[in-house]
């Protein structure tokens, strides 16, 4: 990541601060655990959250954006305390630019893209992409950053529905997938009212999109960032519902370095390209 757009300042006392293209960010994060150094006079923005919703105080400049492993990316304050990128899931855009599939022949499907960090580093590998994301406003944002890294034309199809029921819908269709990738939230709502709960419903999800693979899948990118879920246990559901041995699945905690070097826990992430 380029230091001069996005820096993990510090974290601790379950807040981090971080730097965005020089707009510094002070958001609530439960894994910030120790102290946190004192940044008085420098934060721009700041969320709290409150006992049933949060809010930002400070106003953030127009136009704002920011560019992480060479991906631009929009920036806007949310009700929920995102601002649109999650920066963590850079050492997986990486990860997919170092292999040596053939992407422009495969055929990926993208479910919670949320705002398309994974969508376009896979767009621009050349491959064939679906996302899909429950909320139209946050796939209208996915497009806006489609149009910003000059991917307007690429072969991206945008759907806004509740994963489990489009996966449910296209395998009754036919249709196969060469890639899949999915980064869950602990809990959802779908735009019909389907309710997600990650516990309940994403051991059916991954055994669907085995499916949708036919059981040929080329490349698996499985994340969340539910404390229930640790690197043991969602290797043990890759390994289960897609049927690959454990030994051969890349498993690793997701984290973001501060510039003092400490590790902040980010979430769980487990992989796998077909050799």
């Amino acid at each position: 990541m380029n230091p001069n757009e996005y820096q993990l300042l510090d974290f601790g006392d379950h807040q981090k601060i971080e730097s965005f293209s020089g707009t510094v960010v002070q958001r609530e994060t439960p894994s910030a655990i120790g102290s946190l150094r004192e940044f008085a006079g420098q934060i721009s923005v700041r969320f709290r959250l409150g006992r049933k919703s949060g809010s930002w105080t400070g106003q953030p400049p127009a136009n704002w954006q920011v560019s992480i492993d060479e991906l631009i990316f929009e920036l806007r304050t949310t009700p929920t305390g995102q601002i649109g990128v999650f920066p963590e899931q850079s050492h997986n855009w990486t990860w997919l630019s170092n292999l040596s599939l053939p992407f422009a022949d495969l055929k990926a499907i993208n479910l919670f893209g949320y705002t398309g960090g994974t969508t376009l580093a896979l767009a621009k590998l050349g491959a064939q992409v679906t996302h899909v994301d429950a909320a139209k406003s946050v796939v209208n944002w996915a497009r806006k950053n489609a149009d910003l890294n000059g991917l307007t034309s690429a072969p991206i199809r945008w759907i806004v529905e509740d994963a489990m029921t489009f996966v449910e819908r296209e395998i009754r269709r036919g249709n196969k997938y060469d890639i899949v990738i999915a980064d869950p939230p602990s809990f959802g709502r779908g735009p019909s009212g389907e309710t997600w709960k990650i516990q309940k419903c994403f051991p059916d999800l991954l055994q669907r999109l085995r499916e949708l693979t036919l059981g040929d899948p080329k490349l698996i990118l499985v994340s969340c960032h539910t404390p229930e879920f640790d690197t043991q246990s969602l290797s043990q559901l890759v390994s289960k519902h897609f049927q690959i041995q454990r030994n051969k699945l890349e498993a690793f905690d997701l984290t973001l370095e501060s510039t003092s070097g400490k590790q902040l826990p980010s979430g769980t992430c487990c992989r796998w390209a077909r050799p």
